[in-house]
């Protein structure tokens, strides 16, 4: 295999676009001079960003690298071209154990807010969170970190309504530009897409979305083939917005933007590769050239030279001249062939040797355990570098205890814990929108600060592990007779075991106990039980079983 020396990416491609805040400020409310500089970043997005986040997700659809392997110069020769899978199983894996448990977001009253308010801030955010089908965004977002290392989402209200909506923005389209202070502050973010009718009347659209205003504009025919859209672009729309920042959120899967298998292509590469190496083996071993030794038994008849007339031409030799000798009748369509021995002359003495007939293929040994053990070998590492756990090991078992899948998932925990607190740090930024909004309607008080009123919500997240039911239930209960912890924290370690919600489980257990209260005052009042008999002087019904009568209870004064 051809291992390349250069880097697989160009150096821009990942960069993170920032301009001075100074030169920002300026031009913020001119459409124009807004757009201008805009495009001077889509040209570099188009350019250099997006073929590398076209070629990550061409390796998440199987359609690697290998697919653009050059056939062999053998016409012959099989040109396998096996593309594995690796990348979207890797990817599935991640998001399946990151978001297989919803996201639970918890109101956790301060002192600084008033429960009140907390309660309804709760109260939005569980509609905004359904109504915005939020669980499902948060797993796309998870999928897009995992292939290309970045991820987008925006808050956006549809026109003449007051809702508030979620949607997430492929990174493939879409960016966002930071200020040069440490901080790194959104100034703007873009979003631009083609619309038309399959690839014709394209129109390119373009979407400027700033802390208080989104501008929009259209080119026709696709990308202007100029430095500047500036003849071509036209302003559509100038509409307000009352997030009080940027709407569109970025999401780092890491400090580098890079995807969770994307520093393994190599890796991944070379397994596809010896794949498709084995499978040519295979198919031309399936093809190979038979040899066949001996004297054919049917042969083809000469092809002579003929007059003018058809007739053979006859040589000086007094034979007629062949153009073709015979030779042996091969069809490689035929099943069977028919060969006898014959004398072959040897040395100079007239001497002959009988040759038997033989018949063998032609074909090149292949070390099928060295090739094995090489396929294992690059399948580990890719396990290995990715943090991806390998089922398919037979040290991985399934009665594995809590404490040994922690072990195997050490590596990945790790990883967790950076992705977990970047994710959530892209959640406080979609949160502040929100609450900033609700605050415009005044569905929240302007006088508490947003930043105050968004930390108020906790997102929380639960590894999707796979389960052990009875040691969970074990230590439900061991931690039960402690007496240290809460009703609610144990019913969250219990939700993998019951499947309930701690939510809804608690919810279950408030509406027992009104029923059970509701049964005491009805007791104590005379509505049911023995009060009933003083306060109305009625008989009273026992349940007691008359011998010959089991199925009905005797009645008693």
């Amino acid at each position: 295999m051809k291992i390349e020396k250069k880097q697989r990416f160009n150096g821009q491609a990942n960069r993170v676009y920032r301009v001075p805040v100074t030169r920002f400020n300026a031009i913020k409310d001119n459409p124009n001079a807004l757009m201008e500089l805009a495009y001077q970043f889509i040209q570099n997005h188009q350019n250099y960003q997006v073929p590398r986040i076209q070629e990550l997700k061409q390796y998440y659809l199987a359609q690697n690298d290998i697919k653009n392997k050059a056939d062999s110069p053998n016409p012959y020769h099989s040109n396998n071209k096996i593309a594995s899978a690796f990348a979207r199983y890797i990817t599935n894996i991640r998001v399946g154990y990151f978001l297989g448990n919803d996201i639970q977001f918890k109101v956790q009253q301060t002192g600084s807010v008033q429960q009140s308010v907390a309660d309804k801030l709760d109260e939005q955010l569980q509609v905004f969170n359904q109504t915005s089908d939020e669980s499902y965004i948060e797993e796309q977002i998870k999928k897009d970190l995992s292939v290309c290392g970045r991820a987008y989402d925006l808050v956006f209200v549809n026109p003449g309504e007051t809702t508030l909506n979620l949607a997430v923005v492929d990174p493939e389209t879409a960016f966002v530009v930071y200020d040069d202070s440490v901080k790194e502050q959104p100034l703007f973010a873009v979003r631009y897409y083609q619309t038309g009718v399959l690839d014709n009347d394209l129109v390119e659209q373009y979407e400027i979305y700033t802390s208080d205003t989104v501008f929009r504009f259209h080119t026709d025919g696709g990308f202007p083939e100029m430095n500047t859209p500036m003849p071509y672009a036209v302003l559509d729309s100038q509409e307000p917005l009352f997030f009080g920042r940027v709407p569109m959120t970025e999401y780092y899967n890491n400090d580098e933007r890079t995807g969770d298998w994307e520093p393994e292509l190599d890796l991944i590469d070379a397994l596809d590769d010896s794949v498709s190496s084995m499978a040519d083996f295979q198919d031309d071993f399936d093809n190979a050239n038979i040899i066949l030794t001996g004297k054919f038994a049917n042969l083809t008849e000469p092809v002579y030279k003929l007059d003018k007339d058809g007739k053979k031409v006859i040589g000086a030799d007094g034979q007629p001249i062949v153009l073709e000798p015979a030779h042996p009748n091969v069809n490689p369509h035929n099943h069977l062939w028919y060969l006898e021995p014959y004398a072959q002359p040897t040395g100079i003495n007239g001497g002959r040797a009988m040759v038997n007939p033989d018949a063998k293929y032609l074909t090149k040994t292949y070390d099928s355990a060295g090739w094995k053990e090489y396929t294992d070998f690059l399948i580990g590492e890719v396990h290995k570098y990715t943090n991806t756990p390998n089922v398919n090991d037979p040290n991985f078992a399934s009665n594995a205890s809590g404490v040994a899948m922690s072990y195997k998932l050490w590596g990945a925990d790790q990883e967790r814990k950076i992705q977990e607190a970047l994710y959530k740090k892209g959640l406080f930024s979609r949160l502040c929108a929100c609450v900033a909004y609700w605050q415009k309607l005044n569905i929240l008080p302007q006088a508490v600060n947003t930043a105050t009123l968004a930390q108020v919500i906790q997102p929380n997240f639960v590894p999707n592990l796979p389960k052990n039911d009875q040691e969970t239930a074990l230590l439900v209960q061991t931690l039960n007779a402690t007496g240290l912890f809460s009703a609610e924290t144990l019913r969250e370690l219990a939700e993998p075991v019951t499947g309930v919600s701690a939510d809804t489980e608690q919810q279950r257990d408030d509406d027992e106990t009104v029923k059970q209260q509701n049964a005491t005052d009805a007791y104590n009042q005379g509505v049911t039980g023995i009060g009933k008999v003083f306060a109305t002087g009625e008989p009273a019904v026992v349940d007691q079983l008359v011998k010959g009568d089991e199925d009905e209870p005797a009645e008693t004064d």
